[in-house]
């Protein structure tokens, strides 16, 4: 028995996971040896010919960036079709993107070349996470040179249209904010998303941006500085969680896609159980706000398809739980 505790308590030597992946990945019950050998074949530093299209096509993307502070913001990337990436090769892509005020995304990728892109396509509810570097052309547009790629599942993600036009004049909106906390207007934002961006850091494994989604309302607003998200039964990677327990800064980005109206926020994120009357989830991640920019980038025009059915104990079959 003695002998049964002391191997329990050894931490798994994996190859494609970090230290604090690996830790959660215990305390859920995952089988991590298993899961590091399926996802070898998955977690590539190259992307394959039909990911290159997947890319190309892409009109809509989220990048997680790092500023000289070391806090990680989320921005969104919008453009038409052929025109917002440019892949070079299986490993670089050149992105150009449309400058909103008050988004850092340039002036962060000046300061620290860490960065990631989550390449989404809501309407088939298809994703692709990427983690690598990026660096300034004299144009303003980024070459991006990628060190792993890989398709992630379909959960939790709203079926929405985007429509994006090559010749679209500039909507009249209100300037850039940046504040402290929130303001009234974003927390009726906040409250009513079905849908957000976090964006976390490893620093080996670099600037990590993922989507998360639930039914409007999934975001609790507490007060001016402080939401809670709960943390759905994911594929088990738990990679965000894992990149918090070494790094609790984190970075979050909320999109109206009816007005374009975007939060870009950045703090410091902590892991809580869930209270016991959520049955869709075990933990709930805490965000302290340091900084709030409302921006305004141009994301076209997005028809609402299809909610995600939220069903309790929602797996991913290809997860390894014991």
């Amino acid at each position: 028995m003695e002998r049964r505790r002391r191997r329990s308590t050894v931490m798994t030597v994996a190859r494609n996971f970090h230290e604090g992946e690996v830790r959660i990945q215990s305390e859920s019950g995952v089988d991590t040896e298993t899961f590091d050998r399926m996802v070898e074949q998955g977690f590539q530093p190259e992307m394959s010919d039909s990911e290159i299209r997947f890319v190309g096509q892409r009109t809509f993307a989220v990048a997680g960036s790092i500023d000289g502070s070391g806090r990680p913001w989320g921005s969104a990337l919008v453009g038409s079709t052929g025109e917002l990436f440019e892949v070079l090769d299986a490993t670089t892509i050149d992105i150009f993107p449309t400058p909103v005020d008050g988004d850092p995304l340039l002036e962060n990728i000046a300061d620290n070349s860490d960065i990631g892109v989550l390449f989404i396509d809501p309407s088939l509810r298809r994703r692709a996470k990427s983690l690598g570097h990026g660096t300034i052309g004299a144009e303003g547009g980024v070459t991006y040179s990628l060190s792993r790629f890989y398709g992630l599942c379909t959960k939790y993600i709203f079926k929405r249209s985007q429509q994006v036009s090559a010749d679209r004049a500039s909507t009249p909106h209100d300037a850039a904010r940046t504040g402290a906390g929130l303001d009234a207007d974003d927390r009726s934002q906040l409250g009513a998303a079905d849908t957000v961006f976090l964006v976390s850091h490893h620093t080996e494994h670099g600037t990590d941006p993922t989507h998360r989604g639930g039914p409007p309302g999934f975001v609790t607003v507490i007060d001016d500085t402080t939401i809670t998200i709960p943390d759905y039964l994911g594929n088990g990677m738990f990679q965000t969680i894992g990149n918090l327990l070494l790094d609790d800064r984190i970075g979050l980005l909320s999109v109206d896609f009816d007005t374009g109206r975007a939060i870009q926020l950045t703090g410091r994120g902590s892991i809580q159980p869930s209270p016991d009357v959520d049955v869709y989830s075990t933990r709930t991640l805490r965000i302290d706000i340091d900084e709030v920019r409302t921006t305004w980038p141009d994301v076209g025009e997005w028809t609402d398809i299809e909610a995600f059915d939220l069903r309790p104990g929602l797996r991913n079959p290809a997860t390894p739980y014991l």
